[in-house]
């Protein structure tokens, strides 16, 4: 096998009864096989089943001309399964079909000689363990081409204050956002991470500092976008790459007037809580984060 188990995703049915191959074949199936394969290896058995969530039947002719056919895995589960021992090398056919006549089954024939797959463990989420990855990742030009929302009419009192850069401002987040950071419009740049609609924290900016800078310390893998006064967007995923997952923005030169904070997620199953905070240091830095914690 070059994968093992392999696995093949199909429509199974037929209208043609599977007893014309046995007394004991159930269902039905298509004239042709549904699946044709030429076995060469050699191994001490392999385990033939369809995953489904109907109820589907499997016949498999050998390279010997002798026909297996099964219906139910037991009484609780309805998908078949064949244990072809020694498997001798040759071309075997395979029907899937169904217990009643010209149904349309979608599942997956899996084929495996490893002892630890069978039809009663079997699940794509233990054969490759990956987390969660949007799929529009393409060329910045053909997606960040929206705008943040800086609507402040439905913040709370708590979101919206005015800051003279006097002392560190801080305001508690819990990021659950869905709306994709690199879809904004951001030429110079593509944005990481999930959203919220509306931003988490809005300050007026009184007083400018030197430096302005913003960061947020989360117990998960956050990022973090702001809009300044001015329309310009400037955005982080980690501080320090690989050192540091919690993000930091700095604004070398800011201005006076509002500045919109949002505050994302790298992944859309993870809600992350922390602590957000404005300073006009550059010397005030966000605790240390690493994968894993």
């Amino acid at each position: 096998y070059p994968l093992d188990p392999l696995i093949v995703s199909l429509n199974g049915g037929g209208n043609i009864p599977a007893s014309v191959y046995g007394e004991l074949c159930n269902g039905f199936i298509a004239e042709n096989p549904t699946v044709t394969l030429n076995w060469a290896g050699e191994a001490d058995f392999v385990e033939a089943f369809f995953y489904s969530d109907h109820d589907p039947v499997l016949v498999v002719q050998t390279p010997s001309g002798e026909y297996l056919c099964n219906d139910d895995a037991n009484d609780l589960l309805l998908d078949p399964v064949l244990w072809l021992e020694k498997p001798e090398p040759g071309r075997y056919n395979i029907w899937v079909g169904s217990y009643a006549p010209n149904q349309l089954l979608p599942g997956l024939l899996v084929l495996s000689t490893r002892p630890e797959i069978n039809i009663g463990t079997f699940s794509l989420e233990n054969l490759i363990n990956r987390e969660p990855i949007p799929e529009d990742l393409v060329e910045a030009e053909e997606v960040n081409t929206g705008k943040l929302v800086t609507d402040t009419s439905t913040l709370a009192a708590d979101q919206i204050v005015d800051w003279n850069n006097e002392e560190e401002l801080t305001h508690t987040v819990t990021v659950s956002g869905t709306v994709p950071a690199f879809d904004i419009s951001t030429p110079d740049m593509m944005c990481n991470g999930f959203i919220h609609a509306l931003p988490d924290f809005v300050f007026n900016l009184s007083e400018t500092p030197d430096h302005l800078r913003i960061f947020f310390e989360g117990d998960g893998d956050a990022t973090l976008m702001v809009e300044d006064p001015d329309g310009n967007i400037f955005c982080n995923d980690d501080h320090v790459a690989g050192e540091n997952l919690n993000p930091v923005v700095d604004i070398p030169a800011p201005t006076v007037g509002q500045y919109y904070v949002f505050i994302g997620r790298v992944q859309m199953d993870e809600e992350i809580h922390g602590v957000m905070t404005v300073s006009g240091s550059v010397a005030l830095n966000p605790a240390v984060l690493k994968g894993g914690q």
